[in-house]
């Protein structure tokens, strides 16, 4: 007898849209394949075989694994998830008629698991060359009963019925899942950008030496503009600097000068042996009761055979390491220097121009495909946050400015000024042009190809019956609930009546496949204003830095 099960997922990846969120949840549902065959033997005929199934559980397992030189190895559950396909009933399986034949009997079952939508996307890290970082996987198990019927046992198996045990548990092969998040963006969205409005205030923790007037320089007014959502695949991103200066005297702006600027992308990573209190406190993670090494991960790394039987240092608790590096191309320094005399601001005391700006728009280059050496993944990571592993990611500016201490000559003498500070950036996986909702009111008669573009719709009724394949329709799908019962079966809506038999007329004539359209009901989204520039929250700077 040989009894196997097989977990066929619908998709092997889960795709996540937006931010992490409790409240949200996601359907992951698939096929679990059971195949009975009979054995062979040369002595006699195979015989059919018959199972009871008692038991058929799937579960889902989260998984985080960091390793690295300084932090050693460290194992963290995510999540744990099991549903159990039979609940109070059993069923007889048999493969009787068909014991001859080659190919097993096979059976499905369906399963649909409710994922929790603030899971970490799948991702691997660390300074180990083989795989570490976030995992999860399906696990199957299969509880039966052999059912042996005595006329028809062989000799063989009498003999030793009595050295096996009649209820035998299965495990299916290890299906690995990979969860994505995405961030959903429409094509009017696209260029969506976020502004941070900033003001310059100088250290109080360090002595000033410059002659550059502090009471200039706190006058100084700067927005940033930087994209809300920045694509991981993208080379570079814009950047927006507006710059003026509030309330200072015309005498005093004609003397300031912006010489130059330069930009750098960080990225910061942090390595944790262990999830922070503030992790903790916004996600459900599993007790310690349900942690290694008290419930050990099912997939585990083989580095963990190490440090079980004491063969490497365990490191302390709470260890965590920090690393911070340049996105910016290899060799490459984003250096901007302005023409002219670079007496941007002298007019910006005159009352007609108490809304004018002086802007700075630029491309800041992304090195995207970089790889590092020693482990094979891409440098360039997604912002977010795992229970061992962070990204984050910030824009550095430096801005030169000089001021005319005196007025004569042609080179007056210049005090110097260093402006720095840091914006904020997430990159992160963009999916664009997703499909806006639809609203059918209803559509009456069968679902019927357009074979020529003579009779083919047009506009948004083209758009609504054609939608393209490529686009992700997570948003308009209906609930697992509603197309399924809670056993797996498909559900039929017998509220609606079939309609009654009449005979076709002759004389009636075929209508056109648009004509069985009886109503259409388009949700178009509405255009949303720009705001204010002068509306938006300030930050203040950390300060200024004397050269």
């Amino acid at each position: 007898m040989s009894v196997s099960i097989e977990i066929q997922p619908h998709s092997a990846s889960l795709d996540m849209y937006g931010e992490p969120d409790k409240s949200t949840a996601y359907s992951l549902s698939g096929d679990i394949v059971i195949s009975v065959s009979s054995p062979f033997s040369f002595f006699e005929r195979r015989k059919p075989v018959r199972i009871v199934l008692q038991s058929l559980t799937v579960e889902f397992e989260g998984q985080c694994e960091l390793i690295t030189d300084d932090t050693g190895y460290t194992p963290f559950r995510i999540c744990s998830l099991s549903n159990e396909l039979l609940v109070g009933q059993t069923i007889e399986l048999s493969n009787e008629g068909h014991e001859e034949d080659d190919k097993p009997c096979v059976w499905k079952v369906a399963y649909n698991m409710v994922i929790p939508g603030w899971l970490p996307a799948t991702a691997t890290y660390g300074n180990h060359p083989s795989e570490a970082g976030t995992r999860y996987a399906l696990y199957a198990s299969a509880t039966f009963l052999t059912v042996d019927d005595d006329a028809n046992r062989s000799w063989f198996s009498a003999c030793c019925s009595s050295f096996r045990s009649r209820s035998r548990v299965i495990s299916a092969p290890r299906c690995h899942i990979t969860v994505n998040r995405f961030v959903s963006v429409s094509a009017e969205d696209t260029g969506s950008t976020v502004d941070y409005a900033v003001q310059a205030e100088p250290r109080s923790d360090i002595e000033h030496t410059s002659k550059f007037p502090a009471h200039v320089m706190s006058k100084l007014r700067a927005v940033i503009s930087v994209p809300t959502h920045i694509d991981v695949e993208d080379t570079s991103f814009p950047l927006c600097m507006r710059l003026r200066m509030q309330d200072l005297p015309e005498a005093d702006c004609k003397r300031v000068r912006l010489t130059d600027f330069t930009v750098d992308v960080e990225q910061t990573e942090q390595c944790r042996s262990s999830p922070s209190s503030l992790y903790k406190s916004i996600f459900p993670l599993p007790s310690s009761s349900e942690q290694p090494p008290r419930r050990p991960l099912r997939d585990p790394h083989p580095a963990q055979t190490l440090y079980d039987v004491g063969l490497a240092v365990i490191p302390p608790p709470r260890h965590s390491l920090t690393h911070t590096l340049s996105l910016l191309p290899k060799n490459s320094i984003c250096q901007y220097v302005l023409a002219g005399d670079g007496c941007v601001f002298k007019g910006d005391a005159a009352p007609e121009n108490n809304a004018t700006w002086f802007s700075l728009r630029t491309c800041i280059p992304v090195d995207s495909a970089r790889k590092s050496a020693k482990t094979g993944t891409r440098r360039l990571r997604e912002t977010g946050m795992s229970p061992l592993f962070v990204v984050s990611h910030r824009l550095q500016v430096k801005m030169t400015c000089t001021y005319d201490l005196t007025e004569e000559g042609s080179e007056p003498e210049r005090a110097t000024e260093v402006l720095e500070f840091s914006i904020p950036l997430r990159f992160a996986r963009v999916r664009r042009d997703s499909p806006s909702p639809t609203a059918l009111a209803y559509i009456s008669g069968h679902a019927q190809a357009f074979s020529t573009d003579a009779v083919r719709p047009q506009g948004a009724l083209a758009a609504a019956l054609f939608p393209k394949a490529s686009l992700p329709y997570v948003q308009t799908l209906p609930a697992y609930s509603q197309l399924f019962d809670a056993n797996g079966d498909r559900k039929i809506d017998y509220s609606v009546p079939l309609p009654a038999y009449s005979p076709r007329s002759s004389s009636s004539s075929f209508s056109s496949p648009a004509s069985s359209v009886t109503s259409l009901d388009m949700l178009l989204p509405s255009s949303s204003s720009s705001e204010d520039i002068l509306g938006l929250p300030e930050a203040a700077l950390p300060g200024y830095s004397p050269v």
